[in-house]
């Protein structure tokens, strides 16, 4: 039996004004300030597409021309940019080296403490004997000056450099405190040295505010546009489930990241720049992930890089076969996923035809087998018979 004094459930709940007890004395409204902001709806979205995530955060004007030199670093979600700007006819004055770190693995530099240490490096702020590099080939990539010069000069020589930071966890030497691209093979691995760590948002902000120290120094010209990689770890080195540690890897890099760039208001939107992918991402598209459950639908990517081109990017050509409205965005996204379905059950059905003809053959030879057995069985009776 509910008792009588107790409350009711709702209540404790549900914080529901009561009209009876307005009174002349707090009729007055809250105060909101002249930056409140309210969390857009479905129906907002659906109407206003990507706006209502990106506000704040876009250039009042493009800063991206076809003869603007365009460098992406950071989690492999980067070269999603660079390669529509290649494709699109921008980027085309940037030089390419094979023995560049910054464009031959820069897709691979995915926290911030290996972004900060390439351009420590490039600006003599790194002694070479105090890092192990292994790249995704397992080999080791020596420091020589030859290499620092032409990162150095790579630097340089850009303009914009799109920044996407991918993971908060990192493997570092304890010996020398310096990072290392990622874990090492075993014959490279010291246990009495070479130790893992989960970056906190203190360390995150030191290493951006490292970047942003070189920056300033060196390449004042320099424009950097920060992103959050909206890629899932793989795995992690800590005990959790990957996705705890996915979630906690990812709320380290965009605190650390508004932190920063709180502490730079003035740069905003000037110098530094912030595109919200990441929120993108999670807060627009229904079913962004493919069945990995790690990487992004490749419909996904298009769409936020042609939004992220309609306010970065100058003479850009609209392409006729898509869709000029962000707002059918929403609906575009069950299209693809019906057509990524419909492609799906396709495969499905020529697998399931592919196996159906098997199935049959082998139960053709299987019959073919029967009869000669049953042909042997009744010769054996035969000759048993006549014995």
């Amino acid at each position: 039996m509910k008792k009588q004094n107790d409350p009711n459930k709702s209540d404790l709940i549900n914080w529901v004004e009561d009209p009876e007890s307005v009174t002349p004395n707090n009729i007055d409204s809250w105060h909101i300030g002249r930056k409140f902001s309210r969390l857009p709806s479905k129906g907002d979205l659906k109407t206003q597409g990507f706006l209502p995530i990106a506000k704040g955060w876009l250039p009042k004007k493009p800063i991206i021309r076809t003869d603007t030199r365009v460098l992406g670093l950071g989690s492999c979600f980067a070269s999603n940019f660079i390669l529509w700007l290649a494709d699109n006819g921008f980027n085309r004055l940037y030089p390419e080296s094979p023995y560049n770190a910054l464009l031959k693995f820069g897709s691979g530099f995915e926290n911030a403490a290996v972004i900060a240490q390439q351009f420590r490096w490039a600006f003599g702020e790194l002694a070479p004997d105090t890092v192990l590099w292994i790249d995704k080939n397992k080999q080791v990539f020596e420091a020589t000056e030859e290499r620092r010069v032409l990162v150095r000069e790579t630097l340089e020589k850009t303009d914009v450099v799109i920044l996407t930071l991918g993971v908060s966890e990192i493997w570092y030497d304890s010996k020398t405190d310096e990072p290392l691209w990622r874990a090492l093979t075993k014959s490279t691995f010291d246990p009495d040295r070479h130790v893992f760590r989960v970056e906190s948002v203190e360390k995150t902000v030191f290493w951006l505010e490292t970047i942003e120290k070189i920056r300033k120094q060196y390449l004042p010209n320099l424009k950097v546009i920060y992103t959050v990689s909206p890629v899932k770890l793989k795995n992690t080195f800590r005990s959790i489930s990957a996705i705890s540690a996915n979630s906690v890897s990812k709320a380290i890099l965009r605190s650390a990241l508004d932190e920063f760039i709180r502490g730079h208001d003035e740069l905003l939107n000037h110098e530094l720049f912030y595109f919200p992918s990441y929120e993108i991402v999670y807060d627009f598209f229904r079913d962004p992930f493919e069945e990995d459950n790690r990487h992004i639908c490749s419909y996904v990517p298009e769409q936020i890089i042609r939004f992220f081109a309609e306010y970065y990017c100058e003479q850009v050509v609209p392409n006729s076969n898509e869709e000029s409205n962000d707002a059918e965005v929403y609906t575009n996204e069950l299209f693809s996923r019906i057509s990524g379905l419909e492609q799906e059950v396709k495969n499905l059905h020529k697998v399931a035809g592919e196996r159906l003809a098997v199935i049959e053959e082998l139960d053709k030879a299987a019959k073919e087998r029967l009869v000669l057995v049953n042909r042997l069985s009744e010769e054996i009776k035969k000759i048993r018979d006549n014995k």
